[in-house]
């Protein structure tokens, strides 16, 4: 389970120009700010609508910003569909691996006040998870990690593809699975020369965040970057639904519930709606757009954090980005698909599904769309 084969495809993907612009004002107000905001055009619901019939989408949120304005908040389609509940601007979703980008933030936040480094050193003997000094192999390579090379994925191994053991061992907690995963997973490369999309990576990331700052991750992640954005209700998923959450829907046999979602906080356990993510990206770019939205780093921190490595230019420290100098990430988990995007012509939108299609270009075609839907508002200009 985890990312499916397109994912490396959508991260990769050449983004389209964009445009858009309305007015409306963000509310500190959970309350306020979660409302429907904004119509589309008749055009734009309907290339909606025929992609939830197309990918049989049940519940669908769409939000666009640009700084501090909201442009569009909206819902379709149903969170539940036995009790018939419609999907609202407050209903809250997996984001799965968008939550990548919430705790790359966190570590640069980390960094902005002095007490880490991009160049700490990891599992070394004087490193910052040194309790697992005496564990992996090759030795020398696994005490060479950094920090910088985990958020970029160069760490030398444990790869989305082909070697990632966020799923396997279930029954462990992070500290147990980063032991165990030392023990039984031998790096692939030498850190820093190869680019591998690794879930396991981001768990560590977490247990980094958690060692350093003194303060569990969802906590510190909720204080330093969700609330100066005025993020209030993303919270880390369980089993066990919360309050507002929506119903996942597994298609071609894939089971929603069958994975371990809270162990998989810093990596993909958050749950959200479109508008906190798309929040997020406004509010993280704001040094860049200038455009009103409440900054969560300062400009140098952001440049660090959205520049790629020689491994591979196209991923920078929770993000994709590319040489247009839009930057986005994806999701995608059995019963959630999600995608959240800044572009260089200073809008950030996001959308959230409460289901995966197994059809290959599924992820694309919801890129696509919500360009289209953005190029096509009219009075967005970009």
């Amino acid at each position: 389970m985890g990312e499916p084969p397109t994912r490396r495809q959508m991260l990769r993907a050449s983004l389209l120009a964009g445009s858009g612009l309305v007015a409306g004002v963000l509310s500190t107000a959970r309350g306020e700010a979660q409302e429907a905001f904004g119509e589309l055009t008749a055009d734009a619901e309907g290339l909606v609508r025929d992609y939830m019939r197309t990918f049989s989408v049940p519940g669908l949120q769409l939000a666009y910003r640009r700084g501090s304005q909201i442009l569009y908040n909206g819902a379709f389609g149903v969170a539940d569909r036995t009790t018939h509940r419609a999907v609202t601007p407050a209903s809250l979703f997996r984001i799965a691996s968008d939550s990548k980008a919430f705790t790359a933030a966190a570590v640069f936040r980390l960094v902005e006040a002095g007490r880490l480094s991009l160049d700490d050193r990891v599992f070394a003997a004087d490193g910052l998870l040194r309790q697992y000094s005496d564990e992996g192999s090759p030795r020398d390579w696994i005490h060479r990690i950094t920090v910088h090379q985990l958020l970029t994925h160069t760490c030398g191994g444990w790869g989305n593809e082909s070697n990632d053991p966020m799923f396997e061992e279930r029954g462990k907690d992070q500290e147990q699975l980063i032991r165990w995963t030392l023990r039984t997973h031998p790096l692939q490369n030498p850190p820093g020369e190869k680019y591998a999309y690794s879930n396991f990576g981001y768990c560590v990331l977490g247990r980094v965040i958690e060692r350093v700052s003194g303060e569990r991750y969802p906590e510190f992640v909720r204080q330093e970057v969700l609330r100066p954005a005025r993020i209030h209700d993303m919270r880390i998923g369980t089993h066990q639904t919360a309050p507002g959450e929506v119903h996942y829907y597994g298609q071609k046999g894939e089971n929603p519930e069958g994975f371990p979602i809270a162990r998989m906080d810093a990596h993909g356990g958050w749950i959200a709606t479109a508008l906190d993510m798309a929040t997020f990206l406004a509010c993280l770019f704001s040094p860049q757009d200038n455009e009103g939205a409440e900054p969560i780093l300062q400009p140098d921190r952001l440049k660090q954090m959205t520049t790629g490595t020689a491994a591979d230019p196209g991923y920078a420290c929770g993000l994709a980005v590319n040489k247009e100098g839009n930057a986005w990430h994806t999701g995608s988990l059995p019963g959630t698909t999600s995608l959240m995007v800044h572009t260089h012509s200073k809008l950030a939108w996001a959308a959230v599904l409460n289901t995966r299609s197994p059809v290959r270009d599924a992820a694309l075609r919801l890129d696509r769309m919500l360009w289209e839907i953005a190029k096509g508002m009219p009075g967005w200009g970009a």
